[in-house]
């Protein structure tokens, strides 16, 4: 038998454990093409909000009584499938489950991650956290060695990444925006931001103001909302804005979103602001994970990851994210390899 949360209720604010149901359940069986794992760690994004609502039109509806959706780590222990062997450890979309029966038709499909690195990793930094960051600061901000940078989020999941890869792409300066004094600490001692904007203590305009006061040339922006609409009052000539997330907006009920004043800036700045979905660059999944595994193994790249034991602890562990409890990747230990033989 095996452990599962399924989805109890749709919430109206931040989701607690009210509105799952932890089952035991037979474990799969091996189909034709097909291959069974072992989770050993599952993430979670914010964007699980909007699964749970069934907000998103990019994955399939998610009804009540279903397994929760999510991706994680986990190892192949039973495959009639070439390309996931047995014993190999993967990234994928498992469900909040201690095993799983996957193929390499999802989308995007199963990866195989390095094993010389922590397992933990394929949460995070050599996975779909550093790969958005990646993406992000390289491939939409089109990083410069001139920009003087900015990032909301900074302590999140995708946050934690973006100014050690920013700057081994050669940025010139990463500035930070998080809440709290503890965050605000480890974002400069542990995740190579040069200086950081503490929004729940510190007058935020007056610290960009001192932080930019030429004007920002790039911004990486996980929160939007009112602080987005600022950045776009203050972007140089021809800034580039990254839109990652929206984790302000997501507990708003629509009419109450905010209503932004500066776009018109994009324009007289001869500006541009752009969003991307991970899932559109699984091409470059391959690539993505070898530069950054490279980086980890040289300590350019040091993940900052926060993990709780056991898969009961799901619900807690995606609550974090809304209440800004976590600093880093935010995961769920699942459980240890199988032995094998």
């Amino acid at each position: 038998m095996q452990k599962q949360w399924r989805l109890a209720a749709r919430p109206d604010s931040i989701p607690d454990a009210s509105h799952f149901d932890l089952v035991e359940v037979p474990l799969p069986q091996l189909e034709p093409g097909k291959a069974i794992v072992k989770t050993l760690y599952l993430g979670v994004a914010p964007v699980m909000l909007r699964y749970m609502r069934n907000e998103t039109d990019f994955e399939s509806p998610l009804a009540l009584g279903s397994v929760m959706a999510g991706r994680g780590v986990a190892q192949v222990i039973e495959s009639d499938c070439s390309s996931l062997p047995m014993g190999a450890i993967v990234q994928a979309r498992l469900g909040w489950q201690e095993y799983a029966l996957i193929d390499s038709s999802d989308r995007p499909a199963p990866f195989l991650l390095p094993t010389d690195l922590p397992l933990s990793h394929g949460i995070g930094a050599v996975s779909l956290s550093g790969i958005t960051a990646l993406v992000g600061v390289r491939d939409i901000g089109l990083i410069k060695d001139t920009d003087r940078m900015l990032v909301s989020g900074a302590a999140g999941g995708v946050g934690s990444h973006v100014a050690e890869i920013a700057k081994a792409l050669g940025a010139q300066s990463v500035v930070g925006i998080a809440g709290g004094p503890e965050k605000c600490s480890r974002l400069k001692t542990e995740m190579n931001y040069d200086e950081v904007i503490d929004y729940k203590n510190e007058d935020v305009n007056s610290r960009l103001d001192v932080a930019f006061p030429d004007g920002i040339d790039l911004y990486f922006d996980n929160v939007g909302g009112p602080l987005l609409d600022n950045v776009l009052g203050r972007l140089r000539r021809r800034a580039r804005i990254v839109i990652c997330g929206s984790i302000s907006e997501y507990l708003v009920e629509k009419e109450a979103k905010h209503r932004f004043a500066n776009l018109q800036n994009l324009g007289r700045q001869d500006a541009k602001m752009e969003g991307f979905f991970v899932f559109d660059y699984e091409d470059t999944y391959a690539d993505c994970i070898d530069t950054l595994a490279d980086w980890v193994r040289q300590g350019v790249l040091n993940p900052v990851e926060h993990i709780s034991h056991g898969i009961e602890t799901m619900p807690d562990a995606l609550a974090d994210l809304y209440l800004g409890n976590n600093v880093g990747v935010r995961m769920v230990k699942v459980a240890e390899p199988a032995l094998l033989s």
